[in-house]
């Protein structure tokens, strides 16, 4: 259910290794393997035939372009935004793939822009999804803001930039440093030769990417008054809660994000404390995957302004550590797990411990129901916890609900029967408390709603038994979101960073953030 990075050579490199010739011993090696990957990713058997950009909240078309055959536009996007709806009302929300017709409809959404590419035939779908990813951060480097009326301001560099970042459906350059060499971003300058020439003014060049840069995630003569280089480590926890609050399971994933602005061709080397316990991890591009497997190592000549270095999981912690185990002296306790009760190695430290409790209650009658959920933070932890908000999701037997909170707002969806409660700072003299007050739609109109007991065909209803229907017990799902400044939670940390290849010695920072990601109970 997560979708990790990956780079285009990943992914030629898989196709050559999964198409190299079997059968044609008398063959060159080399031609077979460029005959049989060209044939492989010819436009009319693999690639992108139709890209959609879309604001989803009007459903008005920002863009398109076609590599294949045109496809109608208006069929893809009322599928498409049927299919989103339907996840809103049931708080299912699956916005990776949907089938229309013949086509595969790959769509992603953010902010107001969704983005949806159309295929044929068979694709690799890791492919789709994250060039529809990079496309969005490649916009957001030129645009800063995308939104629709941006993109038609801009409309001939974006139709310029998909003419590069894709050829023939397939993608080919997908970094904002090489792109920003072939198209330049818009300024004054731009602006004034397009009002003076024309659309003429917005240049592209027509020479080979490899052949204009030394890397293609970032341009020659770079050059800045204040050399920087600023690191923000952001982990987020995915847990599970049962009903009185305790972990049933938990995970950690992390990334760095880099904010770079260093002049010249710099080579950057960055150690972290506990690095061990880093597995499942995908990179930039420009990070030397042989020296962070020899020393654990991060060395890299970094993309010029916002990019993300690394995403990893976290291993989890082992039950019990054995007594004559070796540890090595690098090694740092994370001090959320020092605080544990049982110490770092006891059995009830398996699970990650959360910064915050949420104990809910609930009742439900034939026609009316109680919500209530106490949340606060825990004394052992000394950071503030801040922007917390909990969406609970109610039955859909509800069809009015009246919340109430002591602290923060709370609001009512009736579309997606879910209530919001946003809390910015918790309070030092009382401990939060939300109360919900349900109207229910009484078991007789839910069952003739949804057939009775019997459908058309005469057929008894699955889950019926001598013309009792058995009731499953209706349930609150709280889905949380919250944001720890300063702290993190994996006790990974930056030991040392160093720029190696200039002169000049740049300012340095490292921050840390800890977030609730897929927080359920």
């Amino acid at each position: 259910d997560r979708v990790v990075p990956c780079s285009w050579a990943c992914v030629t490199a898989f196709a050559l290794k999964s198409y190299a010739p079997q059968d044609t011993p008398h063959a060159s090696p080399v031609t077979s393997t460029k005959r049989q990957f060209q044939s492989r990713f010819d436009s009319r058997t693999m690639g992108i035939g139709s890209l959609f950009i879309v604001n989803n909240e009007t459903e008005s078309l920002c863009a398109l372009k076609h590599w294949g055959a045109t496809v109608g536009h208006v069929s893809v996007l009322e599928k498409v935004f049927a299919s989103h709806r339907a996840s809103v009302k049931h708080n299912l929300y699956a916005d990776v793939l949907t089938t229309e017709g013949k086509q595969y409809c790959f769509h992603i959404t953010r902010g107001e822009i969704t983005y949806i590419a159309t295929c044929e035939t068979e694709t690799e779908p890791l492919m789709v999804i994250e060039f529809l990813t990079q496309l969005h951060v490649v916009l957001k480097a030129y645009f800063t803001d995308v939104t629709e009326s941006v993109l038609q301001e801009h409309h001939v560099t974006l139709y310029q930039l998909l003419d590069e970042m894709l050829d023939s459906g397939i993608p080919v350059n997908t970094h904002p440093g090489g792109l920003k060499v072939l198209v330049p971003p818009p300024n004054l300058l731009n602006r004034a030769q397009s009002v003076v020439f024309g659309h003429q003014g917005v240049l592209v060049s027509d020479q080979d990417p490899l052949k204009l840069l030394p890397l293609p995630w970032r341009s020659n003569n770079i050059k800045y008054a204040s050399n920087e280089i600023y690191l923000d480590i952001i982990e987020s926890i995915d847990a599970t809660l049962d009903s009185e609050g305790r972990v049933l399971h938990s995970a950690i994933h992390g990334a760095i994000e880099v904010n770079s602005r260093l002049s010249g061709m710099p080579d950057v080397s960055l150690s972290l404390s506990n690095s061990h316990l880093i597995e499942e991890y995908s990179f930039h591009p420009s990070v030397r995957l042989s020296r962070f497997a020899t020393d654990r190592v991060v060395s890299f000549v970094p993309a010029d302004g916002t990019f993300t270095l690394m995403s990893y999981k976290v291993k989890a912690p082992q039950v019990k550590a054995e007594t004559n185990s070796w540890q090595p002296k690098y090694i740092k306790q994370n001090a959320w797990q020092q605080g544990a009760v049982g110490g770092f190695n006891s059995p009830t430290t398996t699970q990650v411990p959360l910064p915050l409790y949420i104990r809910p209650q609930a009742t439900f009658g034939s026609t009316q129901g109680r919500v209530s959920i106490v949340c606060g933070t825990k004394p052992a932890f000394e950071k503030p916890v801040e922007s917390v908000t909990l969406e609970v999701r109610l039955p859909d037997r509800v069809t009015f609900a009246d919340p109430s909170a002591t602290h923060g707002l709370a609001s009512y969806d009736d579309v997606g029967h879910s209530v919001r409660w946003m809390i910015d700072k918790f309070p030092v003299d009382k401990t939060p408390c939300l109360t919900v007050q349900v109207t229910l739609e009484s078991y007789e109109a839910s069952d003739l709603a949804k057939q009775g007991g019997k459908g058309s065909s005469g057929k008894a209803v699955p889950g019926e038994k001598n013309g009792r229907r058995v009731r499953l017990q209706e349930l609150v799902d709280i889905h949380c979101n919250f944001s720890v400044s300063g702290v993190g939670v994996s006790g990974i940390k930056v030991e040392t960073l160093q720029v190696r290849n200039e002169k000049y010695k740049p300012s340095q920072g490292v921050r840390y953030h800890t977030r609730g990601g897929r927080v359920v109970v």
